[in-house]
């Protein structure tokens, strides 16, 4: 997935119009079109203040993995369990491993 269809992708996620988005981001409504169509790259500055304006870090938009959590709540608390080190972190992984196979356990019985 390219850069373009990742801006593309999150702000029709976030449900904002280019309009909205350009705005927000404070960059022209032409140059983020082009960044879209994949015309042109965005500067490192312009691809900052587009991902802050999409409520996402930059190198999700750099980055080739394909994962995309719609609930920023969500991704907010993965974002800041990925800062925490050792025992802490280990035992917020098996925590959320329970809870999912609780979770898939009440759906196939259900």
């Amino acid at each position: 997935m390219t850069i373009a269809e990742r801006i593309r992708l999150i702000r029709q996620q976030n449900k904002m119009s280019q309009t909205e988005l350009s705005e927000k981001a404070g960059i022209n409504l032409k140059s983020l079109s082009r960044y879209e169509l994949d015309a042109s790259i965005p500067p490192a500055n312009a691809l900052k203040d587009i991902a802050d304006a999409l409520g996402v870090s930059a190198d999700v938009l750099l980055s080739d993995d394909q994962v995309s959590i719609k609930d920023k709540e969500l991704l907010k608390k993965f974002e800041a369990i990925q800062n925490i080190e050792g025992n802490t972190k280990n035992m917020i992984i098996e925590f959320l491993d329970l809870a999912i196979r609780d979770a898939k356990a009440k759906q196939a019985y259900s």
